[in-house]
Parts: structure tokens; sequence; C-alpha cells
């Protein structure tokens, strides 16, 4: 039985074997089927999904939208799985708004690169430097540990290997329990440190209609080396992941960390509420835990 485990493992996890069959196909068919056959083996997958697109939009204006949202989000998790095993697929991915990479970085000076856990947030790292962009990448000091048996240690394997220090090399690679001085110092030399906002953290955010505990780091950083913050996220088309690049925030016109914070957040919310089935994973059940009701969310991004 454990042999015939591996060889399913074995199969599933070679992006040779995927690509056998055309990418647009294969999202095609991952997201008609995969969904309702991950429904009969696991109901459970849904029942979290549901939880989390409700939790996520209980304060905002698509309230109302939980079972529609979560049977997107659920295709989506099974097409962005697909396209997970298919990293070649990044030579196509484009840049969008480049021209906010340049304002982040007048006169040479360092850059926080700013990200959420939001429709392949993986692939950032790749899509960059596939464009010629030098940055450095805050991950999980996990991703650095003897990985498990199985699917899982098999993914962040993958991830390491193909998004993370293959394409960027390992000294542009930061553990996340790495000093705090080391992206500071990085981002004072001119580099560009990309660093996730919607991590747990003890730093109370308004966000979504409610006040969350997020980590404080990228606008730490930010608002101690006056370096500023450049927000990006991937957008999907079809079978492509794109980065788009926001308009950057400069910690000087902020009067403190928690407003610096709450301007990060409130870049997001549009996006997020526009998108939800985009929410990755990483999401549920933290950060989304509310402390207490804050302002009623924006409308969605057009």
């Amino acid at each position: 039985m454990a042999d015939l485990r591996d060889l399913a493992l074995d199969l599933y996890t070679s992006p040779t074997l995927h690509r056998m069959v055309p990418a647009p196909l294969a999202v095609a068919v991952v997201g008609a089927v995969e969904p309702r056959l991950r429904r009969l083996r696991n109901p459970a997958e849904e029942a979290d999904a549901t939880r989390l697109m409700s939790d996520l939009l209980h304060y905002t204006p698509r309230a109302d939208e939980v079972a529609a949202v979560t049977r997107r989000h659920l295709r989506e998790r099974c097409v962005m799985r697909e396209l997970f095993w298919r990293p070649e697929l990044l030579r196509h991915s484009r840049i969008i708004d480049p021209e906010h990479w340049d304002d982040a970085h007048r006169d040479g000076a360092g850059c926080v690169m700013v990200l959420g856990h939001f429709g392949g947030s993986w692939a950032v790292p790749g899509i960059l430097k596939a464009h010629g962009y030098d940055v450095h990448m805050v991950a999980s000091a996990h991703l650095w540990d003897e990985q498990p048996s199985g699917l899982v240690g098999r993914e962040h394997t993958f991830l390491r290997e193909h998004y993370g220090e293959g394409r960027l090399g390992s000294a542009r690679m930061v553990p996340n329990d790495a000093p705090p001085e080391r992206v500071t110092e990085l981002v004072e030399s001119g580099a560009t440190v990309g660093i996730a906002f919607d991590v747990p953290g003890s730093a109370s955010t308004p966000f979504l209609g409610r006040s969350v505990a997020l980590t404080s780091g990228p606008a730490s950083v930010a608002f101690h080396t006056g370096a500023k913050l450049l927000p990006v996220i991937t957008e999907r088309d079809g079978t492509r992941l794109d980065v788009r690049m926001l308009a950057p925030i400069d910690p000087a016109d902020h009067r403190d960390l928690r407003a610096l914070r709450a301007t990060i957040a409130r870049t997001y919310e549009p996006f997020v509420i526009a998108r939800p089935e985009m929410v990755e994973n990483a999401w549920y059940p933290s950060p989304l835990v509310t402390e207490a009701p804050a302002t009623t969310a924006p409308a969605a991004e057009t």
C-alpha cells in the first residue's frame, strides 16, 4: 500500500506528467471536476472553506454571497494547485504597472515590497526574476526544515526549489526567524525585500471591517529605514499568473506605525472584496480573528 501511495505521489508531483496535458485543457477539467470529487472524498473541506469565506466577508457588502463565493474559492484552489506544478508557465507572466517599481526606488533607494497571500503568492519571486527584477524574499523558516513524507512535504520542497531558492538563489531567501537586523540592513543597502503583511502577529490592524492581529514586519522596516513600501498582488488570467504593482506607500506620510499598517491593509481591501475566492488557505483560521469591529469595509475594486 505504501508503495502504491508513493507511486501516486510521484505521478501527481511530476511537472513532466502535468505538461503532457495542455495547461488550458487541464485547468478547465480540474476546475470542473476536482471540486466535486474532493467534496465527495472530504466534505469537511467545503465546510472549512465556507467558514473562511463567511469570516472574510462578514463585515463587507458581500456578506450575503458566501455560498457562491465558497464554490468559486474551492474551484480556484483546485486550479491553483494544478498551476503550482507547472513552473514553466511563469515565462508567460506579465508585470502590470511596472512604473511603480521606479517610483519606489528613486535615487537608488532600497524598498520594502509588501505582498499578501492572494492568488498564487508563491509565484511572485519567479515572476519578478523572469522579468529581471532583483529581490530578496522573506519566507517561512519551515521550508528549510526536514520535510515530512507525503504530499505536504513534497509541496514544500517543490516550492523552495522551483519558486524560491531555485529562482532567486539561497542568498536572496531570508527565513522569517532570521534576526530583524538582516532585513533592515538589506533595505538600507539599497536592496528590495519582499515581506507578507497578512501573517498572524500581535499588531492590531483594521482590515475588512474588523481589527485583526497581524505582523508589523513590513511597516516596521519601512518606518525605521524610511524606505517606501511597494505593494504587489498576483492575478490569474487563464493559465497565466501576473504580478500587479500598486502605488508606493511613503512612511513619511504617516504619523506612526499603526497608521502605516492600516494603509497597507487598506490598499488590499478592494482587491480582496472584488475577488475573495483568490484568498489562500494560509488565512484560515488566522489572522481573521475578530478583536473588535472597525469601520465598514470599502466596496470592491472595479
